[in-house]
């Protein structure tokens, strides 16, 4: 190693916690940590972050497990895995698609609706723990920001996979 890679190894560790994906990472986790805080208050003790992945994309008339996949960027064996989770725990039903014996339509039961709505009041709990910080304006521009990212990110890599069990294995460690 030469010192010139000793030099630049120490200016990179230097900068290590303005790195973005190390930023972006730990206001995820964060973020998570506030949901699962207001999520137990609520009485959801076995309600685990990566369901409301599958429960986000459950159209009121109900939706296929493969549209359900496709719209969170994740494998239809994934999103069986999570909508099974979901029928043991209450919060959804299947029955088959009338239009496709192969098919299964996916949804909602009263404890569905009744969780989503409080994930919604949970995202508004997240927004304001994050505008008490940061303050209106700069939140704004933060989400306008990632969004860009986002989108632009879509066009470039198209839809990204998630393994959101391992991940939160890997966030919370319980």
């Amino acid at each position: 190693m030469t010192e010139e890679d000793l030099i630049s190894l120490a200016e990179f560790r230097a900068r290590k916690n303005r790195l973005l994906g190390r930023l972006l990472n730990k206001t995820y986790r964060f973020m998570s940590e506030l949901s699962i805080k207001f999520l137990t208050q609520k009485g959801y003790g076995h309600f685990r972050l990566g369901h409301i992945v599958a429960l986000i994309h459950i159209d009121i008339e109900g939706v296929n497990i493969n549209s359900m996949a496709q719209k969170a960027g994740m494998t239809k064996q994934g999103m069986s895995k999570l909508v099974k989770e979901l029928m043991d725990e209450g919060y959804v039903f299947t029955e088959k698609d009338p239009n496709d014996a192969r098919a299964i339509i996916v949804k909602l039961t009263d404890l569905g609706i009744k969780c989503i709505l409080d994930w919604k009041e949970c995202t508004e709990y997240v927004d304001s723990s994050f505008q008490e910080i940061i303050g209106l304006e700069k939140l704004d521009t933060l989400k306008d920001i990632l969004s860009e990212l986002l989108l632009h990110a879509g066009r470039e890599c198209g839809p990204i996979e998630y393994d959101y069990k391992s991940l939160q294995k890997k966030i919370f460690k319980h």
